[in-house]
């Protein structure tokens, strides 16, 4: 087994999408409306969920996909799908948990639960429909590893994983497709759409790379003053394939392990892991 695929890792920085914090917001507001219709529910059913939970899935607003045990004595987790966002959620002696679940040891728990008992999507598929689409920007030899990276224009941690990963593009060992979403800033965006339109998206890609903001997280190409229907759509189908394979931040990056099989990875690695899939990937 290759090294850089751990099964636990430290929680990675990302910057989240807006459409996760605002579902995991919405499913917590949804618990403390509830208080009365929560009685009712605990009456109605006899199914293992905490009263809020069992009130909002006997509601229709939330599906409970499944539910498992976790590591932590009496913690019983619960994959649920809400606003098309599939979250994992937790419950113990009636109360739900809503958000996520940090050890003591820095290790993000959700990941290791969510890739255990969540349905896995078909992320070859996704990329299959994103080199469909004809809109990403691509670095480095066609034979050598590949990464497709959703990154946004306005996201320090894709800043930091585009110059992490260029001297292994240099050195012919790496190929990343980048696929441009938008959605951190109110200029995200038009950043976006400036790059996909330039007569050069590769040189406006490294322009708006080269002068990030670092100070104030921006972008370093100036916005489209518009954006044409046809790049709105793009942008968007970017955004519903980063969804479709839960990406919850940028960077996420897809990618083919040496056994063959594709993951996924939400966040800024290590360099060092970088630079091992690019080794191992390619003995492979």
């Amino acid at each position: 087994m290759s090294t850089f695929f751990l099964p636990s890792q430290p929680a990675r920085s990302a910057r989240l999408l807006p459409a996760l914090r605002r579902a995991l917001a919405g499913l917590a507001a949804l618990t403390l409306a509830l208080p009365a219709c929560a009685s009712t529910a605990r009456g109605a059913s006899t199914l293992p969920l905490p009263p809020a939970l069992q009130a909002l899935a006997h509601s229709g607003k939330v599906k409970v996909l499944s539910r498992f045990p976790t590591t932590l004595p009496g913690l019983t987790g619960y994959v649920v799908r809400y606003e098309g966002n599939t979250q994992v959620v937790y419950g113990q002696r009636g109360y739900l948990f809503v958000g996520e679940l940090i050890s003591p040891e820095n290790v993000d728990l959700n990941r290791g639960f969510r890739a255990r008992y969540a349905p896995t999507p078909d992320y070859g598929a996704v990329t299959r429909r994103l080199d469909h689409g004809g809109h990403l920007i691509a670095e480095g030899p066609a034979d050598a590893p590949r990464i497709y990276a959703i990154i946004d224009p306005n996201c320090i941690f894709c800043y930091r994983f585009y110059h992490m990963a260029q001297p292994l593009i240099a050195a012919g060992r790496l190929q990343v497709r980048w696929v441009l979403v938008g959605f951190l800033e109110s200029t995200s965006r038009a950043r976006a759409a400036a790059i996909l339109t330039a007569a050069q998206p590769r040189l406006a890609l490294r322009i708006d790379e080269d002068r990030f903001d670092v100070a104030h997280e921006h972008g370093g190409i100036a916005p489209a003053k518009t954006i044409a229907p046809a790049i709105a759509a793009i942008l968007k189908s970017h955004l519903d394939a980063m969804s479709d394979i839960g990406g919850t931040g940028t960077p996420t990056l897809v990618f083919r392990k040496p056994d063959g099989h594709w993951s996924v990875e939400v966040g800024l690695p290590p360099e060092s892991w970088l630079t091992a899939y690019a080794h191992d990937a390619h003995r492979h």
